[in-house]
This record gives C-alpha cells, sequence and structure tokens, in this order.
C-alpha cells in the first residue's frame, strides 16, 4: 500500500479459511479456496518516526525493520463529543468485512432473543462456528439487507454466495455508523452487552489468531473495545482493526485493508496497521 505511504489527515478537532471465510451451511460451495492463516508472532511495534506522531499532518507508516507491503488501506476516526471525522483516507473504498459483519449478527441476534452470553462469545473470540449458526438462523443475507436500513449503511453490499458472511462488502464510513448505532440508538441492554464483549476481546481468537493487533496494541493504557477481522488469501491477505478507544468511548476508528497473500506475511501487514493506528492515536487529544 504502502500502508499509506502517507495517510492524509483531516484534523478538525487539532485544527483463509480466516477469521470471516469459514462457510455456513445452506448454499452451493464457493468455487474460491482460501487457506487458513497461521497466527501473527507479533505486531506490537515501535512508532517509525517520533516527529511523526506529533508534528505533522500526515501519518507515515511501515513497519520497522521489514519491507513494506503493497496492497489497499482506508482509516476513519469519528470524534462522538465534537460529532466531527477527524481523520480520513479512503474512507468509501470496499473491502471484504471478514468477521467485522459479526457486529451485524450480533445486533441482529440479539434484537431477537438470543442467548447475550453465546453473542458475547462470539465476539469476543470471534467464533466462526456460533456466527455460521446466527447467520442461517436469521436468514443470512437478509440480515445486512435489514441493517443497511437500521444502520443507514448506503455503501454496504451483501455477498454474493449467502454462505460466506465475510465476504459482505465494507467501508470504513459503514463501520463507524455500525459503531456509532451501538453506542447512540441501540438499547442499553443490547448496546452494553456487545461493548462489553467487544473490551473482553481475547488476545488470540476461536481459530488460534493473535487479535491485539491494530488498535489494541497501538493504543496501550488506553481502554479499548474492538473487532477484528482477517483472512487470506483470495488472493489479498485482508487484515481490519476496528473499535473504541478513550473515555466513554470517545473516538471510534476504522481502520481496513487489504494486501496481495502471496508477497506479503500477517507480521509485515499488522505491524504497519499497528503503527499506522499508533501514530493517528498519538495525535488525538483525549
Amino acid at each position: 500500500m504502502r500502508i499509506p505511504a502517507t495517510v492524509v489527515l483531516t484534523v478538525a478537532s487539532l485544527t483463509l479459511v480466516g477469521c470471516g471465510h469459514v462457510r455456513a451451511t445452506g448454499s452451493q460451495p464457493s468455487p474460491v479456496a482460501v487457506t487458513a492463516p497461521p497466527p501473527l508472532s507479533s505486531v506490537a511495534v515501535t512508532s517509525t518516526s517520533d516527529a511523526a506522531a506529533g508534528t505533522s499532518d500526515t501519518v507515515a507508516a511501515a513497519a520497522p525493520g521489514s519491507p513494506e507491503a503493497d496492497g489497499r488501506f482506508s482509516l476513519v476516526v469519528f470524534d462522538r463529543t465534537t460529532g466531527q471525522v477527524v481523520m480520513s483516507e479512503n474512507p468509501t473504498d470496499h473491502f471484504p468485512a471478514e468477521s467485522v459483519v459479526k457486529l451485524l449478527i450480533a445486533v441482529t441476534a440479539l434484537q431477537n432473543g438470543s442467548d447475550a452470553g453465546l453473542v458475547a462469545t462470539m465476539l469476543s473470540v470471534s467464533d466462526d462456528d456460533i456466527a455460521n449458526t446466527l447467520w442461517e438462523q436469521y436468514g443470512n443475507i437478509a440480515i445486512i439487507e435489514r441493517m443497511a436500513k437500521v444502520m443507514d449503511l448506503p455503501d454496504i453490499v451483501v455477498p454474493d454466495d449467502p454462505g460466506w458472511w465475510g465476504n459482505t462488502q465494507i467501508t470504513a464510513d459503514d463501520v463507524v455508523e455500525i459503531y456509532r448505532y451501538i453506542l447512540d440508538r441501540a438499547p442499553a441492554p443490547l448496546r452494553d452487552t456487545i461493548m462489553k464483549a467487544l473490551a473482553s476481546t481475547t488476545r488470540t481468537a476461536a481459530d488460534d489468531f493473535y487479535q491485539y493487533y491494530g488498535i489494541v496494541d497501538a493504543t496501550e493504557g488506553h481502554d479499548w473495545a474492538v473487532k477484528q477481522g482477517w483472512a487470506c488469501c483470495k488472493p489479498d491477505r485482508v487484515l481490519h482493526s476496528t473499535g473504541v478507544i478513550g473515555d466513554d468511548h470517545r473516538y471510534i476508528i476504522a481502520a481496513l485493508s487489504a494486501h496481495d497473500g502471496p508477497s506479503t506475511t500477517w507480521d509485515q501487514v499488522g505491524g504497519e496497521l499497528t503503527d499506522t493506528i499508533r501514530q493517528a492515536e498519538a495525535k488525538l487529544h483525549r
């Protein structure tokens, strides 16, 4: 992408079978072959440049000690206190949602009386088996179509194959609106179940994938609640970090990325994503 060579920031307040690629039952098999990703060994990296973290309106990003990874990247940061988008790069570019779509599954399931503990487990450990069950139970792509209207997500696109919920196409703007709905419009019990689950996200997922890349590793010492997403390789290596940070969930962050799978590693793309978010987070005044 380089993730990216520079991320242009509008800072108003500052002047695979991987996650999402376990197929639910009920439709014809997809012809696309995907391989299960190995877990990240580490993505906690040091900021590329101290100067870049505090003195520029752009954020340079490259994982120190490793080659830059070509690919695509989107970043949106929304400040709930001011009601403004404070950082934005490629906000309407589409990516496979992967397990970020579990947020929509969770909202639908809870609205329809599903067990809150089951939904919380699906989110915190990113459990694909639970997601498959709930996806089929509540109408597969009907979930996306319904949530698009409820949450006002004009850019979201249902997957061509209803069995592959991770192939839902989503934008960073969409992700921000999903969190805004959960935090500001959803009933309190639904909101609390989802946000507590995201704040309890485990270090490794149900498939043993490392989940603390991106927002968690980049914002050590601050409150966070996250829903991550990953998959490889069709041919892209997809890696997303989404969630909230700060007091009272002040900042919503949606960082979406896709790289050429054969030419990159998880450590490489995870390190770049983490470094980009770290440098962006350093510019926020909480």
